[in-house]
């Protein structure tokens, strides 16, 4: 069973996995806010939700919270895949979808699949999305996912398979989501592999 370091980010974990010429890089992703990870347990623990003041709230309730973080993921691996199977070309059209914080690692790893000129072919997705902590006042969401790269595969300029056979296919993620600044979308704050047992 697989208990990778929690500090890597989402497009370093997803090109580790699919062709080790992108692996190790360190991404400037990473946020100062943490999503509180339980050390030691079997699976993930899921936290309180901030209870609601007399101020609306962003989101009503944790389903809530948790369809709105699902259908924002949809686009923004959209993005992130459509970017990746165009060989890195155009990185900051992911910049929409990303904290000011977590953009510079975005385009690097962008900028590694340029570099190397490879490129995915087919989709990364994730499924098994669930609340781990939400503030619903302010509309952030902290989450637990399953990370799916059975479907992807990361070509050269030949059209061969750079990706070694035996990679893992799936990754448990801890993601961090936060609202913009005008508290009309959520953007990716942090995305790291889950340090505890495998999830997914």
């Amino acid at each position: 069973m697989r208990n990778p370091s929690r500090h890597h980010h989402l497009h370093n974990v997803v090109l580790t996995a699919v062709v080790l010429l992108l692996a190790a890089g360190t991404l400037s992703g990473c946020s100062a806010a943490t999503v509180p990870v339980p050390s030691g347990t079997a699976e993930p623990v899921a936290g309180a939700t901030t209870v609601p003041t007399a101020t609306p709230p962003v989101f009503a309730s944790n389903d809530e919270a948790l369809a709105a973080a699902t259908a924002f993921y949809v686009s923004y691996q959209g993005m992130a895949n459509t970017i990746s199977r165009e060989g890195g070309a155009d990185p900051h059209r992911i910049a929409a979808f990303v904290t000011e914080t977590m953009l510079p690692g975005e385009i690097a790893t962008f900028d590694r699949l340029a570099e190397r000129r490879v490129h995915l072919v087919g989709d990364i997705s994730f499924d098994s999305m669930s609340v781990q902590s939400a503030d619903l006042n302010l509309g952030s969401v902290n989450l637990y996912m399953c990370l799916d790269v059975s479907k992807g595969e990361v070509v050269g300029a030949d059209g061969l398979s750079v990706a070694p056979p035996d990679r893992p296919l799936r990754y448990p993620l801890v993601v961090a989501l936060v609202q913009n600044d005008a508290n009309t979308q959520l953007l990716l704050e942090k995305s790291e592999v889950w340090s505890g047992s495998d999830f997914c």
